[in-house]
């Protein structure tokens, strides 16, 4: 999305940035060097009503989080949800095992100061908000 239609967006719903380029390639970086298996994900852009990759948010770990970040679109997300749960087969008659990494996403959510919202086993970052008093409940 170029520039200028972002701004209009941003400007008619009245939202306020909360994070930047910097800060969404930081996150990217230390998710992927530092997690063991990479977290489910849904990512809301600004002028799409379609979530990616798909409307559900899977509960299996994603193998191309790398490649989805590019770089030109990361200012026009308007939110990220993780899971911070993954299942991780291993094999068709056994059950899958559960990966819980919360405390390791929290703790690199907080270390690199991204703000946040936890809702069970869903945590939400947003790129944009319209009222930043979201974080302090």
């Amino acid at each position: 999305m170029d520039r200028q239609k972002e701004l209009q967006i941003i400007e008619e719903r009245q939202l306020t940035s909360v994070m930047n380029e910097t800060r969404w390639k930081r996150l990217v970086h230390t998710v992927s060097t530092t997690l063991p298996y990479l977290p489910p994900y849904q990512i809301k852009y600004l002028d799409e009503d379609t979530l990616f990759p798909s409307g559900e948010l899977s509960q299996f770990e994603n193998l191309d989080w790398d490649d989805v970040w590019v770089e030109s679109s990361l200012r026009s997300i308007e939110w990220i949800r993780l899971r911070t749960k993954v299942l991780l087969y291993k094999g068709v008659l056994i059950d899958p095992d559960v990966y819980d990494m919360t405390d390791e996403l929290i703790d690199i959510l907080k270390k690199e100061r991204i703000p946040f919202i936890q809702n069970g086993e869903i945590i939400q970052v947003y790129g944009y908000v319209r009222d930043t008093g979201i974080f302090e409940r």
